[in-house]
């Protein structure tokens, strides 16, 4: 978690971000990241919003506030389309992730 936690906040440093939307379908662990990101980054305590709406919605909001974007799970399929609906597609960030998915372990880079 603690990459993620670093290169969110990096990246919001030097892209001048100050809120973080965390997409995902684990809401422990988006809850858990939310809170470790507001802390090691010193943000406001409303700095991170969780999204709870559908993925379609979540495609809209990604397409319409995401100024840039950190992806973290390198198998996800939705995470990549995601990044594709984001304004500045220079401002898309990947985050490899070398830990073993089931039966998914990426055996190369993956870019969009």
């Amino acid at each position: 978690m603690m990459d993620t936690v670093f290169a969110a906040n990096d990246i919001a440093r030097g892209k001048g971000v100050e809120r973080f939307v965390i997409f995902g379908d684990d809401r422990e662990f988006m809850q858990n990241l939310s809170h470790v990101i507001i802390r090691e980054g010193n943000w406001r305590p409303n700095a991170a919003f969780i999204s709870q709406f559908s993925e379609a919605i979540d495609f809209y909001v990604a397409s319409q506030v995401c100024r840039s974007f950190l992806i973290t799970a390198a198998t996800s399929s939705f995470g990549w389309w995601l990044a594709f609906f984001v304004a500045d597609q220079n401002s898309i960030y990947y985050l490899p992730d070398e830990r073993i998915h089931a039966d998914k372990v990426p055996s190369k880079e993956l870019f969009l």
